[in-house]
């Protein structure tokens, strides 16, 4: 009885919590409750919906003022500052960081809420055998794996080891659980889970918000990447399984880079065009806070109740565009100007013409239809995009192979060459990779990307120099020192106090 009704209120829950627009028009199922017949369609579709409802973890208004998930991976990399003095970037700024510091609570509650949603489901799901056409079933199941797999895949490249947890857990001893190596949480779940996905009947594109098979794929090439790297250290094995899947999707011709970078913060390209996988946002459903979130702290300039400041790029990290790299210049990746809005300001005022902020802000989160008018934002949350998957295999690629071939060496100057910059023709290894990590250091900057590419690399490019350096004894802008002890998170205060069984990461009390 017990698991009955924490398998109802968990149904319940899904029909509350929204998506998007396209993705909620495609799924017209009503609500749930304990009397309803689980053997329809509808029914299994509001069991595998229930996976996508913690994506909110990606970008949710979080802890404070201003704060935002988003923010834990973007404070940590010493390319961002912040106006907002409630989002404790202090602590990030002067790495230090404790078992009480904000977002990893939201990271490390938000992955779990969605994993135990995605283990409901896959329990479930096969009891509609015989009941609902079986490639449905398998459809939904491949969704929902690759939801588990996600959740997963940041909270060990944010905490290291973490809890094993596959099947619904209805008592509360069932929540006193050890962390499982995270070499063991990429074996036994992410992988074997995006295995699954890939084989599922899933279509190969989407513009619904759902789970794509493009989404598989550039999930697969991420996760097959990483592993390849730190701290599992895969090594060629894993950095050819990568450039297989990147490959898939480039050879497919169902993406290509938008022509321009304005394109890329436009709400009516939601889930289309370049996007691969995005976090769903709509107006008067859910709005994207992160985008009054990058704007110049009470500005004026914005039809949001306020802009917060809380995420702005370090002049340092601007200076490093190389020159002539379009993506630096005004309105493209970043901005130093623009106009009050008439709500903000008297009639006649001078900055209802212009403002100048003299230092640069994010521009890559500038909904103008929000910012002028709406106050509210519906710009989806990217995740994956064709210019990821591009890099991917770039590097993947050579790093496999141990020199760049033509597709490396073409997937790399496309990204070059959007950017108005020259083609790059030194296929050595060595040099090409570089290459290829500042393209995604530019290309993908304030995307949530940054931070990973450091650990799992274990370097960080200097912004004076453009040379990587070791990650451990790394100077940030603020004169603080990296350790290997920063390359992973604490473990939130609030769990450890629920599990006895958790124990901290080394370095963090």
């Amino acid at each position: 009885m017990r698991n009955r009704i924490f398998y109802y209120s968990i149904l319940a829950a899904f029909f509350f919590l929204s998506c998007s627009d396209s993705f909620l028009d495609e799924q017209q199922t009503g609500t749930l409750t304990t009397e309803s017949a689980l053997t329809s369609p509808e029914s299994a579709i509001a069991l595998a919906n229930g996976a996508y409802v913690n994506t909110t973890v990606f970008n949710e208004q979080a802890f404070s003022f201003g704060g935002n998930t988003f923010l834990l991976l973007e404070y940590m990399t010493g390319k961002v500052t912040s106006e907002n003095s409630q989002s404790n970037f202090k602590e990030f700024q002067d790495v230090a960081l404790s078992a009480r510091t904000p977002y990893v609570e939201e990271w490390w509650r938000g992955c779990y809420a969605g994993i135990a949603k995605c283990n409901l489901a896959i329990q479930k799901l096969p009891e509609y055998k015989g009941l609902i056409d079986d490639d449905l079933i398998s459809k939904l199941t491949g969704e929902v794996k690759f939801m588990r797999a996600i959740y997963y895949y940041y909270l060990v490249r944010i905490f290291g080891d973490v809890p094993k947890i596959m099947v619904p857990q209805v008592d509360l001893d069932e929540l006193q659980v050890s962390r499982s190596p995270l070499k063991e949480i990429y074996d036994e779940i992410i992988i074997p889970d995006l295995l699954t996905a890939e084989s599922a009947p899933i279509p190969f594109k989407e513009q619904t918000g759902r789970v794509s098979m493009a989404a598989v794929k550039a999930l697969l090439a991420d996760v097959y990447l990483t592993y390849a790297g730190y701290p599992v250290q895969g090594g060629t094995e894993f950095y050819a399984q990568s450039a297989k899947r990147s490959l898939e999707i480039i050879n497919s011709g169902e993406y290509s880079l938008f022509q321009n970078y304005e394109e890329l913060w436009n709400p009516l390209n939601n889930n289309s065009g370049e996007f691969i996988f995005q976090v769903q946002f709509s107006v008067n459903k859910r709005s994207n806070e992160l985008v009054p979130g990058v704007l110049p702290s009470r500005s004026g300039m914005s039809a949001f109740n306020l802009e917060y400041g809380s995420l702005i790029p370090t002049l340092e990290f601007v200076d490093s565009y190389v020159e002539g790299d379009k993506r630096a210049e005004e309105k493209q990746f970043f901005f130093t100007t623009y106009k009050g809005n008439p709500i903000k300001f008297s009639p006649g005022a001078p900055e209802l013409e212009y403002i100048d902020f003299v230092a640069p802000y994010i521009h890559k989160y500038f909904d103008q239809t929000a910012i002028d008018e709406v106050g509210q934002s519906g710009l989806n949350q990217t995740i994956y995009r064709y210019a990821d998957v591009l890099l991917m295999y770039a590097e993947a690629q050579a790093s496999a192979d141990g020199t760049a071939n033509a597709q490396a060496m073409e997937s790399l100057n496309l990204i070059r060459l959007r950017a108005n910059l020259p083609e790059f023709n030194n296929t050595g290894e060595d040099a090409f990779i570089k290459e290829v990590w500042n393209q995604r250091y530019f290309e993908l900057s304030y995307e949530n990307k940054m931070w990973f590419d450091m650990i799992r690399t274990r370097l960080i490019r200097d912004d004076g120099t453009g040379e990587y350096v070791n990650f451990a004894g790394y100077i940030n802008n603020w004169g603080k020192s990296y350790s290997e002890t920063n390359l992973l998170f604490p473990l939130p205060l609030t769990e450890i106090q629920a599990n006895s069984n958790l124990v901290q990461n080394p370095g963090y009390n």
